[in-house]
């Protein structure tokens, strides 16, 4: 179903009747491409930029995925809009930042305080609103042939894809993690039928998810616009038998050698599926038509998980970086993204920052009619479109605590500056600059920096404008420290 974006929408379900009011309304440009290229995004769940060979990890195996670095771009500055699941993912579909949208979350109801937390956290958007315009309902709007496979956690039921601009939807819904990457995969086995029918001879998620994908490429010659989303390599850490079987020979299994087996196998067979995908593409003569792009929604997870999911946690690190989900720190923060396209991107390294914030105005570039958006511009690097002059500001605001133990703050980063200030801890803040210490080891005192000043205005200004959610005292706070 196609969802119409008007000023005040109506929609009667079963039992149920929505008003929604529109917060945002799209800029549309004149202009229109003669040669409409078909777009893939690939999105990875949890995948650490330092992961894959093509930037540094000596370990994981990922061939194809450094071919298309190397053919393509590789961006060394990606950032997401949270350094957590839902907000990031509304940021792709959207856009807009999650302090816009509300959702600074993922979606696992509302966490009740703990009394060595000193703060609560503010109400978070259980769902992405029919409000915002998504990707799919922008390429909708230019014929595009719309498919959604795999992860979604913006909300079920009424929220799906379909209800947001995709034609096709296999595999998506309010789930944040399957039960297992092996058959069944869900809890209920019959909840996406199309993994029993379509993909049923696969009985690895990772491998299921790419024949759903396969399978729902269009025949003829209209354009078609592909959100392609691994649950991989999310928890539960679970790799493949035969992946798990060589780097157990390469590495042992010795919780404090990371990669753990398990975490590199998931990493590599994203990569022999992608490869698959190309391989399928360049077969049916599309590929030389169509343009990846290939990120996660954050950075990789970095601590031991929760005892229901602690099975080899922490799985990984994020090389050189600090950190990893749930942390305002670039370990969190940076993502991978590789953009490939034969005879349209140019190959190229580029160290200018951008975030995801930034793929709805570029996707919807390549697609011949760039819309933009308050928090987003195109990328310049893929879109061909002129490239900046002054350094960009970006903005983060994370009030919450999260389960990897990280704690609520907001950020600001210009240029090679970046300044963190902790909302529990109003006599914490942070500045860094980048360039000389991308580990973020040594921070300077951000209440006694000029530079921290003008940046922490900035931020103020930026939530201000955005009416950001902030958090509230605790009033049954101890005083004690969180294990």
């Amino acid at each position: 179903m196609k969802v119409t974006k008007i000023a005040s929408l109506f929609l009667v379900g079963i039992g149920a009747f929505f008003l929604i009011n529109s917060a945002w309304q799209p800029v549309l440009s004149t202009s229109n491409a003669k040669a409409r290229p078909n777009i893939i995004l690939i999105v990875a769940d949890d995948l650490g930029t330092y992961d894959l060979g093509c930037y540094g990890n000596p370990t994981i195996e990922t061939p194809r995925l450094d071919a298309m670095a190397a053919a393509g771009i590789r961006f060394n500055a990606a950032y997401c809009a949270a350094p957590i699941c839902s907000p990031s993912r509304a940021a792709i579909q959207t856009g807009l930042a999650p302090a816009r949208t509300g959702m600074t979350e993922h979606l696992r109801g509302t966490p009740q305080p703990r009394d060595c937390q000193p703060l609560i956290a503010p109400k978070n958007a259980i769902r992405l609103a029919y409000a915002y315009r998504t990707i799919g309902e922008a390429l909708q709007d230019q014929d595009y042939r719309t498919l959604y496979v795999g992860k979604w956690h913006l909300g079920g039921a009424f929220y799906g894809p379909k209800m947001h601009g995709y034609d096709l939807s296999y595999a998506a819904g309010p789930q944040g993690l399957p039960a297992g990457f092996n058959r069944p995969f869900f809890s209920n086995p019959n909840l996406y039928p199309e993994l029993n029918t379509i993909a049923g001879d696969d009985d690895y998620l990772t491998d299921a998810i790419t024949t759903l994908a396969i399978d729902a490429l269009p025949e003829g010659d209209a354009p078609f616009y592909l959100n392609l989303n691994y649950y991989s390599p999310h928890v539960p850490i679970d790799g493949p038998a035969d992946l798990v079987a060589k780097y157990e020979a390469l590495l042992g299994d010795n919780p404090d050698t990371l990669p753990r087996p398990h975490y590199a196998a998931m990493v590599e067979r994203i990569d022999q599926q992608v490869g698959r995908l190309v391989d399928t593409l360049t077969a049916r003569g599309l590929m030389e038509n169509t343009i990846i792009l290939f990120t996660s929604d954050h950075g990789a997870l970095s601590v031991e998980e929760v005892p229901a999911f602690a099975a080899h946690t922490p799985p990984t690190d994020n090389g050189p970086l600090r950190d990893g989900k749930g942390y305002i720190y670039e370990g969190g923060l940076r993502v991978p993204l590789i953009a490939y396209g034969p005879g349209q991107i140019d190959p190229a390294v580029v160290d200018e920052p951008n975030t995801n914030l930034d793929y709805f105005p570029t996707i919807t570039a390549l697609a011949g009619n760039p819309e933009t958006t308050p928090d987003s511009e195109p990328i310049s690097a893929i879109t061909g479109s002129a490239p900046r002059t002054e350094p960009r500001t970006f903005f983060w605001h994370f009030p919450h605590y999260s389960p990897q133990r990280g704690s609520p703050a907001g950020a600001v980063i210009e240029g090679p500056d970046k300044y963190v200030e902790w909302y529990s801890d109003v006599d914490s803040t942070y500045l860094f600059n980048l360039n000389d210490d991308p580990g973020e080891m040594t921070p300077q005192d951000g209440n006694s920096a000029a530079r921290a000043a003008e940046l922490r205005e900035k931020l103020n200004v930026w939530r201000d404008s955005l009416g950001a959610r902030m958090m509230t005292v605790n009033p049954g706070f101890t005083g004690e420290r969180c294990e």
